[in-house]
């Protein structure tokens, strides 16, 4: 049996950002991702500058996590897909359709493993507690697992403006690290820059919306618990020809195929 706790207006803007007619906007300059983010209600466990071994600790506000996010206790049934490697590089496709422009599954969630991402099968109200989970998908949401979302010390970061994903040979100095923070201290609610009410992730700038859901071409350093760092560029929301269509045009043909996320990813150290 589904357990679901919703606000009112939750319906609305997920429909609206699923679909490919609306047209707000996003750009890739907002705050999410930019700056440190140290949280003194957080346990230091999930504080973004945590050491490497990390001590997995229960995340606050989980019912408002429930709740904002509409988090289900049904395990998604998809699984990740290897679609090539080459010179350590992955390319993972990903189905995080999660039932449709109103999901009716939870998040899928991974780990990133040496030979590749891995299923963890959990269901989101169980993923709150779990510390195996580096990864979490459903349509254009990426989470990852610290702060409020999850127990584990996973924390990501942007790195600077036009850097490409084959330039990315190491860790830059520098980088602000940051644990996901889409409730505040009170446990209040913060949505994205989108104007659709998505929640303010730490890799929610990987797109922008001209009227679809355009890739932004930003490449993040993902630091696990274990402390060690990838990068990651999410490639691609629609099979291929139809993202291609969308980022040099603004449309995308119908259907769509949204929800088809392809990771592309490496390990750098």
């Amino acid at each position: 049996m589904q357990r679901r706790l919703k606000i009112v207006g939750l319906l609305v803007f997920t429909l609206a950002a699923c679909s490919d007619d609306k047209t707000p906007s996003k750009t890739d300059g907002g705050t999410v991702g930019d700056a440190s983010l140290v949280d003194s209600s957080l346990p230091d466990a999930v504080q973004p500058d945590s050491a490497s071994t990390c001590k997995p600790a229960d995340p606050p506000c989980q019912g408002e996590s429930i709740q904002q996010l509409d988090l289900l206790d049904t395990v998604n049934p998809a699984q990740p897909q290897e679609e090539g490697q080459k010179a350590g590089e992955f390319l993972t496709l990903v189905d995080a359709t999660a039932g449709g422009m109103n999901p009716t599954m939870s998040y899928i969630y991974l780990r990133f493993e040496n030979d590749g991402v891995k299923k963890v099968a959990i269901d989101d109200q169980a993923a709150l507690t779990n510390a195996t989970w580096h990864l979490a998908l459903r349509r254009f949401v990426i989470r990852i697992n610290s702060g409020v979302s999850g127990p584990s010390c996973v924390v990501g970061a942007r790195t600077a403006p036009n850097t490409t994903f084959e330039g990315l040979t190491s860790v830059p100095a520098g980088l602000s690290f940051e644990a996901e923070q889409y409730l505040t201290g009170t446990c209040g609610y913060v949505p994205d820059t989108s104007g659709l009410g998505s929640p303010a992730t730490v890799l929610s700038n990987f797109w922008q919306y001209p009227g679809c859901v355009k890739m932004t071409n930003n490449v993040y350093v993902i630091r696990l618990d274990s402390g060690r760092h990838l990068k990651l560029q999410v490639a691609s929301y629609y099979p291929p020809d139809n993202q291609k269509a969308c980022d040099e045009t603004g449309k995308v043909p119908v259907p769509s195929g949204g929800g088809a996320v392809r990771l592309r990813w490496a390990w750098l150290d």
